[in-house]
């Protein structure tokens, strides 16, 4: 949307939000790097002078429909409409991450059984799932402990139990989507004494 000014957009009447791409300017140049030390200013460490606020705007894939999609803009201020694009994101590799300690529960489904008993506690999953027509081809990182990181640059922390990405792959390698409990037959039971454990994952798409 970087050559529109301002307004709302829809696809097929699903509402893609409010765009505003204007340019970034401060009264004091932009820096490379920044030194918060000191005396505090608002434009104390500028970035991105003379760049737009923001340019892409995500739309979901199931959005679209195989042909015959409508773009509805209103503009406010002007543009040119014919300038918008759109730019499809291939996926190739999805992640997960969950601590011993998630609530595994859908509260949806939440139901008392036959004593009333609501508790119906399962042990926290961590869930993978490729885009249709995809299957897991791979594990890129697996670990089972402390491991720090996001999604892509995740990395071992202190404490690791050696034998997750086997379990990860025993799990989920070709299918389209799989769960791995956070369980004492899967994991280690003696790992991090005292602290809070979790699984991190990523897995490649073909």
């Amino acid at each position: 949307m970087i050559h529109m000014g301002k307004g709302l957009a829809w696809l097929n009447g699903q509402p893609i939000g409010i765009y505003w791409p204007r340019l970034v300017s401060f009264e004091n140049p932009c820096v490379k790097g920044c030194d918060y030390r000191g005396t505090f200013k608002p434009d104390k460490c500028v970035t991105g002078c003379g760049e737009p606020s923001q340019r892409w705007y995500h739309v979901p894939r199931s959005w679209f429909k195989p042909s015959g999609n409508i773009l509805v803009i209103l503009e406010e201020v002007g543009g040119d409409p014919t300038k918008v694009a759109f730019s499809k994101r291939k996926m190739s590799t999805v992640c997960s991450s969950v601590a011993e300690d998630y609530p595994s529960i859908d509260l949806e489904s939440w139901k008392p059984d036959l004593n009333g008993d609501r508790s119906q506690d399962k042990a926290p999953r961590a869930h993978l799932k490729c885009p249709d027509s995809t299957h897991i081809s791979a594990v890129n990182f697996a670990s089972f402990g402390n491991p720090v990181g996001s999604c892509g640059s995740y990395s071992l922390g202190d404490c690791h139990d050696p034998l997750s990405k086997s379990v990860v792959e025993k799990a989920c390698l070709n299918k389209n989507e799989c769960a791995i409990e956070l369980t004492e037959g899967n994991f280690s039971k003696n790992l991090c004494p005292g602290s809070t454990r979790k699984l991190a994952v990523e897995a490649v798409c073909r």
